[in-house]
């Protein structure tokens, strides 16, 4: 289970046990109310790919993550638990009687032609319209569907699709704290800009089975064989938020197969 404790606000850095020893005497640690601290000490192991790891453009990162123990700071954390409070509220909203939807649906089907399952869940789906949704939250509502959320909703389009339910439309709802818009159109390529569901990866199969298999590769190659993948697989841009750059720092930039066990946050502090 890599993560393993908090980077308290002073620096030091205290194992999980400890922490939750602290905020079940006081009710939190460092202003974090026990909720909120036990659900982002909550870790899972990491078997195979799922469509957000794929569709996110952080593979390097995604395999530290699986792989090397490490600490977390809250303060990098809220976003990630902002999402699941809004996805887990979503899920209690009542709809109109009559109105079928599907919604927080997992799914695990085989790519064609592929020895590959693939996975993922489904935020919102209404049938009766054929419109694929996917919930985000943002700072704000952008004029065009972020590069990394058109490879989540081809994920999703082509997990329907392949059980035979027909998507027509696609968007993604970016909810802000005073705002929340559905986002239909993205950037094509080639200087084109129109609705998602006219985007290479949502309108050809076999350019979207050569993207989804390329990221399952590298992250399954991490994940079972210890391969960090090059640091060209990694956005760059968030570095600074990244909970493992520690070892990413100690680890070739082309890439490389490591030892986890070698790899001590402690020694690196």
């Amino acid at each position: 289970m890599p993560i393993i404790g908090l980077i308290r606000e002073n620096g030091i850095l205290q194992k999980t046990d400890d922490v939750m020893d602290e905020v079940i005497q006081n009710g939190e640690c460092d202003g974090y109310p026990i909720t909120l601290l036990n659900r982002a000490l909550s870790d899972w192991p990491k078997r195979e790919p799922t469509a957000s790891q794929i569709a996110g453009s952080s593979w390097r990162r995604t395999v530290l993550e699986a792989l090397v123990d490490y600490y977390i700071r809250m303060d990098n954390q809220l976003p990630l638990l902002r999402g699941s409070l809004i996805h887990g509220g979503f899920e209690t909203f009542p709809v109109p009687n009559g109105v079928k939807v599907v919604r927080e649906k997992r799914m695990r089907v085989r790519v064609p032609g592929q020895d590959v399952m693939l996975s993922g869940q489904i935020d919102l789906y209404i049938p009766g319209t054929c419109f694929l949704i996917d919930y985000k939250t943002a700072s704000q509502v952008p004029n065009l569907i972020k590069a990394d959320h058109i490879n989540q909703l081809a994920i999703y389009l082509w997990l329907l699709r392949w059980t035979a339910l027909p998507v027509a439309k696609a968007g993604i709802a970016y909810m802000t704290w005073d705002n929340c818009q559905i986002v239909t159109r993205a950037d094509l390529g080639q200087g084109r800009v129109g609705e998602v569901i006219d985007h290479p990866l949502l309108l050809d199969d076999g350019v979207f089975i050569e993207f989804v298999m390329e990221g399952y590769r590298v992250l399954a190659d991490g994940f079972s064989n210890c391969v960090v993948p090059s640091m060209r697989q990694c956005d760059l841009r968030w570095c600074r938020y990244c909970s493992v750059k520690w070892a990413c720092d100690a680890i070739e930039a082309n890439g490389e197969r490591i030892r986890p066990e070698d790899y001590n946050q402690e020694l690196y502090q």
